[in-house]
């Protein structure tokens, strides 16, 4: 880590020391007279459990926000943090800053925030705990917790009956967690394999096949168990061929018509021999093959990988950086102003939730959930497109699908 990130870090350190108090940022429009209050101040942290009088001309839970984040702060040394103690919170903060930049702009644009920043300690105990704090219980909205088991302890704990919780990172099924007020923001697997089959649908004709590559590891068996169903309901006279080794591949490739070849692993080692007899069957054999990977393939570094590139592979994804786009530019110059350093793409995320859920807040006020069906998002990195389900809340279901090409994925359209 550079100079920068670990000054920046550092002094994210003393902002939120310890974790064991809300620490409380009020975000006014710039034509705001009313004097915004300060941070809580240094030293009192340990002494309060409650967050400071609403300040004056503040309506009170409109625009209340509670952001819970795992910084694990507890853990660090706060007068001289090791590079553990900053990588432990790396996550946490890069979200922080993120979003903290998104809520700055919507108060430019004339909107006012409360905003309660508080230490999950990615600790059930942590959870169970601050679940039952005012800043948590007056909230209009939560954003957060971030890891699944802290998730499912807080959302049970808080019983939140009007605000939302929002998972702003885990692409766990929200069936598992069976909270009717949660907002699931990363699309689960099941949203990448409903895309995945309606594209492989319309690009298939008759004669052509569908090839199940199946490496019989976690994920080749979760993707393309699920892909197999929803295709065959997608596409009812798909043929379907599955295969689970080189062998059985080269015999249920076919030269008249296309081979749609979906490869469930994100198992780079495992991909490697694979990608070579696809080529091999490609160039030499005189195959028409069209690749499908796991959506995880975009997190992998290829490098310059001769049979990706002859390939041209596609797979699904819920987020994509632009770096052309002037918005993006405008933010990451934002971001490295404000904090010297290059914005990850947490920081991303934590920017599209903060205005797209701030934006509901202000224009909607405590109804503002009502609205969530009918407002999609495209932002720096994320589309928003919810659907709600009484059981489980509300899930985004924006999936975009990505081309390799020139080196990179890029999106299709």
């Amino acid at each position: 880590m550079n100079g920068n990130r670990w000054l920046t870090c550092w002094l994210a350190v003393l902002l939120f020391a310890a974790g064991c108090t809300p620490k409380i940022r009020v975000l006014r429009a710039p034509d705001d007279k009313t004097k915004p209050r300060a941070e809580t101040p240094k030293g009192t942290e340990k002494k309060e459990e409650k967050t400071d009088p609403e300040p004056e001309n503040v309506e009170a839970n409109a625009n209340q926000i509670a952001l819970l984040l795992p910084f694990e702060l507890d853990k660090a040394n706060p007068h001289a943090p090791s590079a553990a103690d900053i990588k432990r919170s790396a996550l946490a903060l890069d979200f922080y800053q993120g979003f903290k930049v998104g809520l700055d702009a919507l108060a430019a644009e004339g909107a006012n925030f409360r905003l309660n920043v508080l230490d999950t300690r990615d600790d059930p105990a942590e959870n169970t705990r601050i679940a039952k704090l005012d800043a948590v219980q007056q909230a209009a909205l939560v954003v957060g917790p971030v890891f699944p088991k802290e998730i499912q302890v807080f959302g049970f704990n808080a019983a939140l009956e009007d605000a939302l919780q929002v998972s702003p990172l885990a692409a766990t099924t929200p069936a598992e967690y069976n909270l009717p007020n949660l907002v699931t923001i990363t699309p689960p697997l099941t949203a990448h394999v409903k895309a995945l089959a309606a594209y492989i649908a319309e690009q298939y004709r008759k004669g052509d096949v569908v090839v199940l590559y199946n490496t019989q590891d976690g994920a080749s068996r979760q993707f393309l168990a699920a892909l197999k169903t929803v295709l065959k309901q997608a596409k009812g006279d798909v043929e379907i061929a599955e295969v689970q080794d080189q062998e059985s591949l080269e015999s249920s490739v076919r030269l008249n018509g296309a081979n749609l070849v979906v490869v469930g692993t994100a198992n780079q080692y495992q991909l490697a021999p694979i990608l070579g007899q696809l080529r091999r069957l490609q160039e030499e054999l005189s195959h028409e093959i069209r690749l499908f990977g796991h959506p995880n393939w975009t997190k992998l570094d290829f490098g310059e990988e001769e049979e990706l590139v002859a390939l041209t592979p596609y797979v699904t994804t819920s987020y994509y950086i632009d770096q052309g786009d002037s918005q993006v530019r405008e933010f990451d110059r934002t971001y490295r102003q404000e904090f010297g350093v290059a914005p990850t793409e947490f920081a991303y995320k934590g920017f599209d939730a903060a205005r797209y859920f701030g934006g509901l807040l202000e224009k909607y006020g405590t109804g503002y959930k009502a609205h969530i069906v009918d407002e999609s998002y495209k932002g720096l990195h994320n589309t928003f497109r919810f659907e709600h389900n009484p059981a489980w809340g509300y899930v985004n279901n924006a999936i975009s699908i990505l081309q390799y090409r020139n080196g990179r994925f890029s999106p299709v359209n």
